[in-house]
């Protein structure tokens, strides 16, 4: 199957979209199958099942409608599995002809997975110009561009490296200076997901190249979990809680409170936190116990809590003018009950 820039595109407009699959039924290839796609394919890319992946996987399967995109059943096929090193699942890579094998680490999730696939597709480093800037710019959800002095050949080498080493993840452009003559490299980035742009000229170090892939790449509204925890209770700064149990709630969340977020941003995160991993947080904020939805905002350095009121729609103007209301003293406080607990898996 050819996978051109434009079909590159229709794909992750699908997954902007949320396109899901109707039915969640593995559809696993057999043994013979999957030495045939393995030795004859470009490319392969497996999941090797599990009962957490099967309804993200089949959605992907139907989504891409690629045969070289499929799932083999472990538990059936151990020693099949055992021989290709797949000792634990879910586990899913990319088999490339050449011999490379890429493991897939990031989330779980069609959309995450899609737009995987689809960077294996390119180079590690895109060429563009003030052309084709704009419409490359929109490739992925995070891209970066260089923008190096024709004689810095020092920060080319770095910034290739960098595209190596995070090509998994990101999309990597080369393009001109802006302005056409400047004297000194830059990095520019476009956030897609956040409508987000940042740049330097700060180049000079591995460092600092890793440091604006991370600023570029940082979520403005973060999903919890243990690994990423203590970053945000430890910056320093309030976080508001959004309590949800589904994706769909998720992102209708994300997708309403994004100008809320940037405008608030020096002063407190913007956060979802999932009541399927801390069921007992809600209690903990001062909600309901047991609740699977809900707002409050936290002061991490205090532990003070302020719970949104339950009778209040969680919109962006009802939410700023609770957020006013903390500001200004209207809102009593309470301190965070026990259970709060800090740790990273």
């Amino acid at each position: 199957m050819k996978h051109s820039r434009s079909s590159y595109l229709v794909a992750s407009s699908l997954f902007a979209l949320g396109v899901r699959g109707a039915a969640s039924v593995w559809n696993h290839v057999s043994e013979s199958r999957l030495q045939e796609a393995l030795g004859e394919s470009a490319y392969t890319f497996v999941a090797y099942e599990s009962k957490a992946l099967e309804t993200e996987w089949v959605d992907m399967e139907k989504t891409e409608n690629d045969p070289n995109v499929m799932s083999f059943d472990c538990e059936a096929h151990l020693k099949t599995c055992k021989d290709l090193d797949v000792v634990s699942f879910p586990a899913i890579r990319l088999y490339h002809r050449d011999g490379r094998l890429d493991r897939y680490r990031g989330e779980r999730k069609t959309r995450d997975m899609g737009l995987f696939l689809h960077r294996s597709f390119h180079p590690s480093v895109l060429e563009t110009d003030q052309n084709t800037l704009g419409p490359m710019s929109l490739l992925d959800d995070v891209v970066i561009v260089s923008h190096a002095h024709p004689d810095d050949w020092a920060f080319y080498d770095r910034f290739t490296a960098l595209a190596n080493r995070y090509r998994d993840r990101y999309t990597f452009l080369r393009s001109p200076s802006p302005n056409g003559g400047s004297q000194t490299s830059s990095l520019s980035c476009y956030n897609n997901l956040d409508d987000e742009r940042h740049a330097t000229t700060a180049v000079e170090t591995v460092d600092a190249l890793d440091a604006f892939v991370a600023l570029c790449a940082a979520p403005l509204i973060p999903e919890l979990t243990r690994r990423n925890e203590a970053r945000y209770t430890g910056s320093g700064k309030s976080i508001l809680h959004f309590f949800a149990a589904a994706d769909p709630q998720k992102e209708t969340f994300r997708h309403g409170m994004r100008e809320l977020a940037k405008k608030y941003a020096e002063f407190l995160y913007v956060a979802i936190t999932d009541v399927n991993d801390y069921p007992e947080m809600p209690r903990v904020m001062g909600l309901e116990a047991g609740a699977k939805t809900g707002l409050a905002l936290e002061n991490p350095n205090t532990g003070e809590v302020f719970p949104f009121p339950a009778k209040r729609s969680i919109s962006p103007r009802e939410v700023e003018a609770f957020l006013n209301e903390v500001i200004e003293g209207k809102v009593k406080s309470s301190k965070a009950g026990q259970g709060r607990v800090h740790e990273e898996l």
